[in-house]
């Protein structure tokens, strides 16, 4: 038996069985639903530890005013409660995008709160408490796809368990970069062109 690695609860009989009934269950399925935003909660949703369930803590949040930063940091803060909001990292993707990433922002505030350590956000942002919300953003110039499977993203998250954030954003901004301008800059050892 197989199981569906998206939602995990829709079982087949056979691999062959579940890839024809894909075209079917991928229009239901909670994990290949795209939204413009997701959640991505410090405290475990499931029982098990939060870096062997990624998908366990992504909540879709459909963002209203997505596509500007001082609107985006208005609606969390109204929706969520937060007495704050800021970028708090980006990350580019498992699949070699060079020109988008994923943007994230975590709270800001709330003296005298002790947030949960955010497990699986300290791989892509380094240290990083409480629950933080992640959209695709990019540089000005380059069309970015607004709207994302939870699929998509945990596959993006689960590649930095065994990449280096740092590496792969020097890597996809050198090449970035050297497409925008022509120069090859390979033997640059670090560089970041997003400002």
């Amino acid at each position: 038996k197989t199981r569906c690695s998206g939602c995990k609860e829709v079982t087949y009989c056979s691999k062959a069985c579940q890839t024809s009934h894909f075209p079917a269950h991928g229009k239901i399925c909670p994990a290949f639903q795209k939204h413009n935003c997701f959640l991505l909660h410090a405290d475990a949703q499931t029982s098990r530890p939060p870096l062997d369930d990624i998908a366990g803590q992504l909540e879709p949040f459909h963002l209203q005013n997505y596509g500007t930063e001082t609107a985006e940091i208005r609606e969390l803060k109204r929706r969520l409660g937060w007495s704050g909001a800021s970028e708090v990292g980006k990350f580019y993707d498992h699949a070699g995008s060079d020109t988008w990433y994923y943007f994230v922002y975590g709270q800001r505030g709330g003296k005298g709160e002790e947030k949960t350590r955010n497990e699986v956000a300290n791989m892509v942002c380094g240290e990083t408490r409480g629950d933080v919300a992640i959209i695709r953003s990019g540089p000005a110039g380059f069309d970015t796809p607004e709207n994302f499977t939870k699929s998509a993203l945990v596959n993006a998250l689960d590649f930095y368990k065994t990449h280096s954030r740092d590496a792969v954003f020097a890597e996809r901004e050198r090449n970035r970069f050297g497409k925008r301008t022509g120069f090859d800059l390979s033997g640059v050892p670090s560089f970041d062109a997003t400002n």
